[in-house]
């Protein structure tokens, strides 16, 4: 209706730029339209008719005469407007095996998008040409919907997106139409190219099929896992797990035929998806293949996605803690006893104990601290972690002191202050090189004891509740009462004011009032903490000697210090598991023995494959990133691929082989086929909606189809013509003037004064 009154559809006018065609001025037109006011109403002036009568014609006269000025000034819209045959639109659907899930038990999100593509409506527009494409194991021109291809094992949408708006051919390409459930499997969707389909400067309008929801299914998402551990250590496993109210499931883990763990989980308090953390012995050493499995009774639509693999190295080869105490004290004696059955770290400690004398404990050989607090970087930089107690900073020369701030900044290592007589303030850490290291303010003073012997309750903040490696039970609320039944610790010191960017974790109740007791913060690429009380050693005497609150406190806390120190050399992993892939990236990130990146063209590593063949592969330096070396492996056979650095670096020798490498050298792959698309089977629409607004584009539900034919026509980046739309013939300015004149007439009738 609107386009019979207006000649142009309401889209149209929206898009066009309104201007006359005449090109006269407008001031003429004013002026014309005022002269034409003023013989108007000198003509009425003279009638003899009442002064509202003559007011009223008047109005309509000059209105009238006013429309008629106006279509002799040839009002127009400037349109750029698509020329048929000039442009194409690229129809990508997707025909991986997710697509052919039945969500309402009858037609799969397959047969929905092709019946999309078969109306002809859509893809034999006379303004478009239809390019048709599949997406699954890669981007496929297709001739028809009636010639699929085969190969739809995985989802490489984001490569089939940045593949065809780079693509040229004779036809501009107005827009893209991507037909999916939005699952991609291939982790390509990083900056670099969200920044180049942006650029593409062409729309792609998403269309989303499936339901976002799961139904009659439990889904082990991901497993997150150190893939190394100490023998006969606890392992904490965060499994994210999706589920549809399914009531409850039981959760499993086995290595090999041997049973780790096995527990309930009851799901009827659960959001549909979340996180939850599991602890099992890590056993003796050796390389583990583990199984995660979670299931229920219930039947389930789908029994892949219950299963997910890691594997796990056992080994005798703890990370090394250098603990510097300035005096004999309880804290020292109880903080090495909670430590010394845990196999991920061997505390090296150095314990004045008078004046130029020190105890050592743990070290290697005798000449290991031989000296005291080690002199040169080399040999402060060998630790994974730094604890320093009760000890003064003037016992450490002024090149010490920057070595241990370089400890945090350069090496990327974890450092930790104790409270203590002589510790954090009232030992000058806050006058000392190291204080840009620390994440709190220390007192400067000298006059001023910050150390105080008092009894005071210990609680988490509400950001050290959340924090994983201070959790005492993995139960939120059984968690939250061990924390309020730990018994006062026996002293406190001021850990001064928190700097910009800390994080308080532990908070200290005095007199009614809160104080930070931990604080926490990453400086370079380290981390340190300070913490203010060495009193903890009271959890373990005032609690019945088989709690182990005190144990479980001290062995998170330091085994978060090893596992956030940098290594040397270490593997990049986006993904343990390698589904349905023919390769699978490499990345090592490696070092110097002063942690400066190392330089060089390649380095070598050897690939152990399933079947036990050996290989060796060459990985290439990055140019864009220093100490970065990167290359692929062939994956060809189903099953655990071990990864080893075993060429010589910065001095140490080469191992023989691929199992032999230490194990921090050691990364491993595991490949599974026709897997991939059973996993996260849901709809992702965030990211279809996403990948539609970033190009300009839009996205339509599977409901909303009939609306894209519209939405090509308005958000398209076709090759358009400039077209001149007169508006001077409008139906409704004729309509107009024929009823003005005639609403005159029939009142001038009414009036008897023609």
């Amino acid at each position: 209706m609107f386009e019979f009154y207006f000649n142009y559809s309401r889209s149209t006018w929206e898009r066009g730029e309104f201007f006359y065609a005449s090109n006269w001025p407008l001031l003429a037109f004013l002026v014309l339209a005022v002269l034409g006011a003023v013989v108007v109403i000198g003509g009425l002036w003279r009638q003899q008719i009442g002064p509202g009568r003559k007011v009223t014609v008047a109005l309509l006269q000059i209105g009238l005469l006013v429309v008629a000025l106006w279509m002799v000034w040839r009002p127009s819209l400037r349109l750029e407007s698509l020329q048929p045959g000039e442009n194409s639109v690229a129809y990508l659907l997707d025909t991986s095996s997710s697509m052919l899930n039945t969500d309402d038990g009858s037609t799969s999100r397959l047969a929905n998008a092709l019946a999309l593509l078969d109306d002809p409506a859509l893809t034999n527009s006379a303004m478009f040409e239809a390019d048709l494409y599949s997406v699954a194991n890669g981007l496929e021109a297709i001739a028809s919907t009636d010639t699929l291809p085969a190969d739809n094992q995985r989802s490489k949408i984001a490569e089939s997106v940045r593949d065809v708006l780079e693509s040229v051919g004779d036809r501009a390409l107005a827009a893209v139409v991507l037909l999916s459930d939005g699952s991609d499997n291939t982790d390509t969707r990083d900056a670099s190219w969200w920044a180049a389909i942006k650029a593409a400067g062409v729309p792609v309008h998403t269309v989303g099929f499936g339901a976002t929801h799961l139904s009659q299914d439990i889904e082990l998402a991901e497993v997150t896992i150190d893939g190394q551990a100490g023998i006969e250590s606890t392992v904490t496993a965060r499994l994210r797990i999706r589920h549809s109210d399914i009531g409850d499931a039981r959760v499993r883990v086995f290595a090999g035929e041997q049973l780790l763990y096995a527990d309930d989980l009851d799901f009827s308090d659960k959001p549909e998806e979340f996180v939850h953390s599991i602890n099992f012995n890590s056993g003796e050493a050796g390389i583990k293949n583990l199984r995660f499995l979670v299931d229920s009774a219930t039947t389930e639509s789908n029994m892949v996605n219950n299963t997910q693999q890691r594997m796990l190295i056992v080994s005798d080869n703890p990370k090394r803690v250098l603990y510097v105490e300035g005096e004999p004290r309880w804290e020292y004696k109880f903080l090495r006893r909670a430590l010394s059955g845990y196999s991920n770290a061997e505390i090296v400690s150095l314990l004045r104990t008078s004046p130029n004398k020190f105890y050592r404990q743990g070290v290697n050989d005798a000449d290991e601290l031989a000296d005291g607090f080690p002199a040169s970087r080399d040999a402060l930089f060998a630790y994974d972690a730094i604890i320093i107690g009760s000890l003064e900073a003037v016992e450490l020369s002024t090149e010490q002191q920057a070595n241990l701030r370089d400890y945090v900044n350069i090496r990327g290592g974890s450092l930790l202050f104790i409270a203590g007589r002589n510790g954090l303030g009232d030992g000058g850490w806050g006058r000392s090189a190291v204080s840009a290291a620390l994440p709190v303010v220390l007192s400067g003073s000298n006059n001023v004891s910050d150390y105080k012997r008092q009894q005071i309750s210990v609680e988490p903040t509400r950001q050290g509740y959340r924090t994983s490696w201070l959790q005492l039970d993995e139960d939120a609320a059984t968690n939250n009462n061990y924390w309020s039944e730990l018994p006062a610790v026996a002293d406190i010191q001021s850990v001064g004011e928190p700097k910009p960017g800390s994080t308080v974790l532990l908070e200290a109740l005095v007199d009614g009032s809160r104080e930070p007791l931990l604080v926490w913060h990453r400086y370079g690429q380290g981390q340190s903490y300070v913490f203010g009380t060495s009193g903890t050693w009271r959890w373990q005497m005032r609690m019945p000697s088989e709690n182990q609150w005190h144990e479980t406190f001290w062995q998170q806390f330091v085994s978060h210090l090893v596992s956030g120190s940098l290594p040397q050399t270490s593997f990049e992993q986006s993904s343990p598991v390698v589904r349905d892939a023919d390769e699978f990236p490499v990345s090592v990130i490696a070092r110097q023995n002063d942690f400066e990146p190392l330089t060089g063209g390649e380095i070598a590593v050897n690939v152990e494959t399933p079947s036990g063949q050996t290989k060796q592969v060459t990985l290439r330096a990055d140019i864009n990133q220093p100490g970065r070396f990167t290359g692929s492996v062939v994956a060809d056979e189903d099953g655990p691929y071990a990864v080893a650095l075993v060429q010589e670096l910065a001095g140490e020798a080469a191992a023989a082989s691929v199992l032999a490498s230490a194990p921090e050298k050691q990364q491993w792959w595991i490949k599974q086929t026709n897997s991939a698309e059973q996993f996260n089977t849901i709809q992702n629409r965030p990211f279809l909606e996403r990948l539609a607004s970033e190009t300009g584009g839009q996205y339509l539900a599977a409901a909303n189809v009939d609306q894209l034919a519209e939405l090509l026509t308005l958000q398209n980046a076709g090759s358009t013509r400039e077209s001149v739309l007169p508006l001077w013939n409008m139906p409704a300015l004729f309509i107009l003037l024929f009823l003005g004149k005639l609403l005159e007439w029939f009142l001038r009738l009414r009036w008897k004064r023609l």
